[in-house]
């Protein structure tokens, strides 16, 4: 079982998060030309003032399926620093990418149905590529999409939209990357390339990237087994944060149950939140747990089974610091 793509398991990934990439308070704009279009964020909002943006030309592929390739223009990513809730002085980073998708027939179609507009475009052919203004705060992981354009094979925008900045300001509206998002390629690279060395792209293709924490196996033969992913791993003070793939396999080693979840571990006290997750099994599919979560740390004892996920992510943390603390050592604003 792949823990990148969910698809396999009889839901698609791709039309997941696009759907979630495409907020219905989206503010709609007939024929934008993206040639044209303005990054609208600025350093603080008190002095937001449009700067003119050239129309990205310099495409670089950064991966292909059957339904979509995805690219970026490296030229057009440009990082600031952008006021946060936190108070006058407080600043967070803000990364901005123009990327771009091409469609085959199937995800034409898939897109379209996830946005809601199969009806009014009609064929899926229609659609041959979208182009797109992603801000990201890559110290949460977030991408918001500022504006989006669906584009035929000549190049006319068959349909568009944009945000403002209150949508950006909303951080409930930014989407969270790991390895379910369809767009993690785009903010990888672009990452990679507003902080040079940051190495996103090498974590997320490294052989290595899922790191096993807890492994039982019970005198009948149930095994259980729990990995994180090293590419979400990040200290907030004593927390690590992560996501982490957890799978049941009955006697035959097939897979009956699986558990994707977003944790914080505070290694010095060896206390456990679950955050946020989904869960599926074969007879429900994928569901939400938001409303099983109490969002309360629970302790975990020295001499329980569990113990070994304290002790494998304080040895990660150790091991890997520089990488666990890039949030804001590499990615947070200079003062």
């Amino acid at each position: 079982m792949r823990k990148e793509a969910r698809y396999i398991l009889g839901l698609g990934a791709c039309s997941l998060w696009l759907f979630l990439a495409a907020p219905v308070s989206a503010k709609t704009v007939v024929h934008t030309d993206p040639g044209t279009a303005t990054i609208r964020l600025a350093a603080t909002q008190a002095e937001a003032q449009p700067v003119s943006k050239p129309a990205p030309t310099g495409w670089f592929w950064l991966s292909s399926d059957d339904n979509y390739s995805k690219y970026i223009d490296y030229q057009s990513v440009v990082t600031m620093p952008r006021r946060s809730k936190a108070g006058e002085a407080a600043y967070e980073t803000d990364v901005q990418a123009w990327t771009k998708t091409e469609y085959s027939y199937e995800g034409a179609k898939e897109t379209l149905t996830a946005y809601g507009l199969l009806d009014k475009i009609g064929d899926p052919g229609k659609l041959a590529y979208s182009t797109a203004l992603l801000s990201i705060n890559p110290q949460t992981r977030q991408v918001w999409y500022m504006e989006e354009h669906f584009h035929d094979k000549t190049g006319a925008v068959i349909w568009s939209h944009a945000n403002d900045a209150a949508y950006r300001n909303n951080d409930a509206k930014g989407k969270e990357i790991n390895s379910q998002a369809f767009d993690a390629a785009f903010y990888q690279a672009a990452i990679d390339r507003a902080f040079p060395g940051a190495g996103e792209t090498a974590r997320a293709e490294a052989k290595d990237r899922w790191y096993d924490i807890f492994t039982k196996q019970t005198p009948d033969g149930i095994r259980y087994t729990i990995a994180a992913d090293t590419t979400t791993m990040r200290m907030e003070k004593n927390n690590l944060i992560f996501w982490s793939w957890q799978e049941t396999k009955d006697t035959d080693g097939k897979v009956v149950d699986v558990k994707f979840l977003k944790m914080a571990m505070n290694l010095p006290e060896a206390t456990l939140l679950v955050i946020n997750g989904t869960h599926w099994a074969p007879q429900t599919g994928w569901q939400s747990l938001e409303n099983e979560l109490d969002g309360h740390y629970r302790m975990i004892p020295p001499t329980s089974d569990e113990y070994q996920m304290v002790t494998a992510l304080r040895d990660y943390a150790k091991q890997y610091d520089t990488w666990v603390n890039r949030y804001y050592r590499l990615y947070a604003p200079k003062k």
